[in-house]
């Protein structure tokens, strides 16, 4: 909160996710009407976990986190705790001003759309997955390549291309894996296919948060 800039141009998510439930439960009729098309019930629930993380995006809370340390970044350094310890912390703050917004959206869409029990599941857990992504990935982009010889903090947040890259890298996957499943429709079932996208997040998640608390934790030392 000390930052208007930073909550601004990278907190947008925590604003328009609570918003979108309330917009879902106040025009549900009318969405219901829209999306009882027999050709999209199929793929309802992907649609739902795609437009969910979408708007997920909007956080980006960490890409630019060690940047905005800028050249007071030693006093950090100088703390009587570990490196990872202090980008535990940054990614702690991404996953929970994102990830608790998030649950009324689920909510929503899940009243909405009314998916069967296994997708009522699998659906949040996809969200969290690919929050946990955006959170890790703006981390590790932003320790590659971290911009500390600002004069104003609005060039590390919004024209740094740590930034960019977590931006529109998010909305890249969100994409890549709808296009993956339109070459893979009618060999996997959406199930199928959306257990195989939580288990490759997972997959990637636990490999950027090791490397975060390893070597991530060393270049932060050394910067």
């Amino acid at each position: 909160t000390g930052s208007a800039n930073y909550m601004l141009n990278c907190g947008l998510g925590i604003i328009f996710m609570p918003l979108a439930s309330i917009l879902l439960f106040w025009k549900a009729g009318e969405l219901q009407e829209l999306l009882a098309v027999p050709f999209l019930q199929k793929y309802m629930p992907l649609l739902a976990v795609g437009a969910v993380c979408m708007i997920a995006t909007m956080n980006d809370i960490t890409s630019p986190s060690v940047s905005l340390e800028g050249k007071n970044l030693w006093l950090v350094q100088s703390f009587p705790i570990a490196a990872k310890q202090v980008l535990a912390a940054k990614l702690k703050l991404h996953l929970l001003l994102t990830v608790i917004p998030a649950i009324p959206l689920v909510i929503a869409v899940e009243w909405l759309i009314k998916p069967d029990l296994v997708f009522a599941v699998m659906i949040p857990i996809a969200v969290l997955l690919f929050i946990v992504l955006m959170a890790s990935f703006g981390l590790f982009i932003n320790l590659k390549i971290p911009n500390l010889n600002w004069t104003s903090e609005i060039v590390p947040i919004k024209q740094s291309m740590s930034v960019i890259i977590a931006l529109f890298g998010g909305w890249v996957i969100i994409m890549a894996f709808a296009g993956l499943y339109f070459l893979l429709d009618g060999i996997l079932s959406p199930l199928i296919y959306l257990t195989l996208i939580c288990g490759l997040l997972l997959v990637i998640n636990a490999v950027l948060i090791r490397w975060l608390f390893t070597r991530g934790a060393k270049t932060f030392s050394m910067l």
